[in-house]
């Protein structure tokens, strides 16, 4: 089961209905440290928003799906020292992370409902809530006790999102950016092969931090999540749907925190 994992005990082991506030992860596109060049030879697939959800404790929750490739996304952005990710369950689908995570008072998006596999229950508390085809917008959210996530529970630098990955990078202790991570890409081929899904964590605790996530169709990775996280900040992705290849990509940077896996 996966939950937040103290960075500092594998540090030792290593070692000896309101508006919501605005998103501070942006798309790299559209950020000023983004390299020149970049998104001419690597277009991101469009995403399209199927519920957009804001927390009382400053946590956003994005739940989307791929126009290229079909493949559905949760993104989580939130704050260090703030608050956590609220969603961790992997085994989990995204239907069943969304009724985990919202009140039965907020509508379910009409194009979640496909998602699960085939054969897969049809879940009982669906009888409770109302269905919708629009994009579902809804703010100032109490956090959920049943996500298996505390309320109170804050991320640190040294903080992992799952106690069991398949890879994790801290930055330094106790000046995060005293350590430099290089480039480094993960491919799905050195974990198994194809996998259903890509998840990736990233905190920001130097000053610039980037991730990337790509599947594999036709021969050639096609990129489906760019994003600069903003500093003392984090954020957490699922990416996926069907076996795929797959791969995450983070810049180099100083200070950062990555931490992720595939499954399926």
């Amino acid at each position: 089961m996966a939950r937040v994992l103290s960075g500092r005990a594998l540090l030792a082991v290593l070692v000896v209905l309101p508006t919501l506030t605005a998103w501070t992860a942006a798309p790299a596109s559209a950020a000023g440290q983004s390299s020149p060049g970049v998104y001419d030879d690597e277009p991101v697939d469009r995403d399209v928003e199927v519920a957009r959800l804001g927390y009382l404790n400053g946590v956003r929750v994005v739940f989307s799906r791929d126009e290229e490739s079909g493949d559905w996304g949760l993104r989580q952005d939130g704050e260090m020292g703030r608050n956590a990710p609220l969603a961790y369950d992997e085994k989990q689908s995204m239907l069943a992370a969304y009724l985990t995570l919202t009140p039965r008072s907020v509508p379910v998006p009409r194009a979640l409902l496909s998602e699960p596999p085939a054969g897969t229950p049809t879940p009982p508390e669906l009888a409770y809530r109302t269905i919708v085809a629009s994009l579902v917008v809804a703010d100032n959210l109490t956090v959920p006790t049943s996500s298996g996530m505390s309320a109170t529970a804050v991320m640190t630098c040294w903080d992992l999102y799952w106690n069991s990955y398949n890879w994790a990078e801290l930055p330094g202790y106790p000046n995060p950016a005293s350590v430099w991570h290089p480039t480094k890409t993960y491919y799905s081929s050195d974990f198994g092969g194809m996998k259903m899904y890509s998840y990736s964590y990233l905190a920001n605790c130097g000053g610039y931090a980037r991730h990337r996530i790509y599947y594999k169709s036709g021969g050639n990775y096609h990129k489906h999540h760019d994003y600069e996280v903003a500093y003392a900040h984090w954020q957490a992705v699922k990416k996926g749907s069907v076996h795929r290849y797959r791969k995450v990509l983070y810049d180099g940077a100083e200070g950062d925190t990555r931490n992720g896996k595939y499954t399926g």
